[in-house]
């Protein structure tokens, strides 16, 4: 036999079981053209390691731009607070609030908290019934609040001062120097100067006044024209348009004390009888017990 003619002999390759495979994975059998093998190394391992790399570093580099945006960047600092519903009739309380504000200047827009905002504007301006507070990306503030309803002119004399506040339904003063004609006037004399800071009226009392005015014309048809409140005797005496006055006692119930006033009217013609004042505090022993002084 030629030896041109003999087959050629393929390694022959013993499995072993629980060991490791004699070959090195990192190499692959290739067959050639003339029918032997052999090893090359793969890519594949690098391409693994190299996406691995690439990965990491695009989320190390999104972090750090997020840090830089959040704390460096002037980007997202704010640089406006802007009054949303602002007109002439708010155009001072807008401007007082935006300098409350002022301390959110240059703070990143990312850690400012709306409802710590908001709370804190109503807390300062108690004419404010409600404040919300969005952020406009990348720098702005917007702001947008409401008044509680406009209630009375409260006209305070104090010895020889007296000062003018507009109140609003909580009965804070939301203006000081200032009347609306259209409004209830109420008049309190005060040893000293009225404090804004707290309520000039009570929400309980300034409700009680109101009711009791509503009442009054209600039942009656006989208009008030203004009010003056001794906080006090707490008594309430309140001016009609036939320019007596009515005198409550303001611990008291308003129905009740209109009740009296009610059955006496078959003896006492409040439309004619030129009147100046009917007390209806004294509770006697039936609880109808009125006293009046003709002029």
């Amino acid at each position: 036999m030629s030896i041109f003619s003999k087959k050629p002999r393929i390694p022959k390759y013993q499995i072993t079981y629980g060991k490791k495979s004699t070959l090195d994975n990192r190499f692959v059998r290739n067959r050639t053209t003339n029918g032997n093998f052999r090893f090359s190394r793969t890519r594949s391992g690098f391409l693994q390691r190299f996406k691995k790399i690439s990965v990491l570093l695009f989320f190390t580099g999104a972090l750090a731009f997020s840090i830089y945006g959040l704390f460096f960047s002037n980007y997202f600092k704010v640089k406006n607070i802007t009054i949303i519903n602002e007109g002439f009739e708010n155009e001072n309380l807008s401007k007082e609030i935006q300098e409350k504000l002022k301390g959110s200047i240059n703070k990143s827009i990312f850690w400012l908290d709306e409802e710590e905002i908001a709370t804190k504007v109503l807390e300062q301006f108690p004419g404010l019934e409600k404040a919300n507070i969005n952020k406009n990306y990348p720098d702005t503030i917007e702001i947008d609040f409401s008044e509680y309803a406009l209630a009375a002119n409260v006209i305070n004399e104090t010895g020889n001062l007296k000062k003018s506040y507009l109140i609003n339904s909580m009965g804070f003063a939301v203006k000081e120097d200032f009347e609306n004609p259209n409004l209830l006037y109420i008049r309190i004399k005060s040893d000293e100067p009225i404090n804004t800071k707290n309520a000039v009226i009570e929400k309980s009392k300034l409700a009680y006044i109101l009711g009791a005015i509503t009442h009054y014309e209600d039942k009656f048809g006989m208009k008030i024209k203004e009010v003056t409140y001794n906080p006090i005797a707490r008594e309430l005496h309140l001016l009609t348009e036939r320019d007596f006055y009515i005198w409550l006692d303001i611990q008291r119930s308003y129905e009740e004390q209109f009740k009296k006033l009610k059955k006496a009217i078959v003896k006492l013609d409040i439309f004619k009888e030129n009147l100046q004042y009917i007390d209806l505090r004294i509770a006697g022993g039936s609880g109808d017990k009125i006293i009046y002084k003709r002029r």
